[in-house]
């Protein structure tokens, strides 16, 4: 495999170089895991409530409200998220940097749209 498609090794390399190990010194090792999908789709977790994690957003949007107990600090980022969302009647669009619209989806979406063999390589498309 050639080296620029090998990110592993490439990886390796780029922690090589940036460590400094005295001959003295004792290292300990490192784990390293292999795994079948993206790390940021392994640590997707179940919603909690019934709403969806865009709710807040739209709501901004929508009514131009912010969530109960929120503090100065996420009234701001609030507002922040919502500059770079477009709501479309009922449908939230997240908008991308070439201007591409992006639809919201929460986990109970994707499930009833993608097969059940399919759901597995969701993440690994991106």
């Amino acid at each position: 495999m050639e080296r620029n498609k090998n990110q592993f090794a490439d990886t390796l390399a780029t922690l090589t170089s940036i460590a400094k190990i005295d001959y003295w010194n004792i290292v300990q090792p490192i784990s390293i895991e292999v795994r079948n999908s993206m790390a940021h789709c392994c640590s997707v977790k179940r919603e909690v409530d019934e709403n969806s994690w865009y709710n807040d957003i739209k709501q901004f949007i929508q009514h131009q409200k912010y969530p109960l107990r929120a503090s100065n600090t996420d009234m701001k980022t609030l507002q922040r998220l919502a500059m770079n969302y477009y709501l479309d009647a009922e449908v939230l669009y997240k908008r991308s940097f070439d201007g591409t619209l992006l639809k919201c989806s929460n986990g109970t979406e994707v499930k009833k749209k993608a097969p059940e063999s399919s759901q597995k390589d969701l993440c690994n498309s991106y």
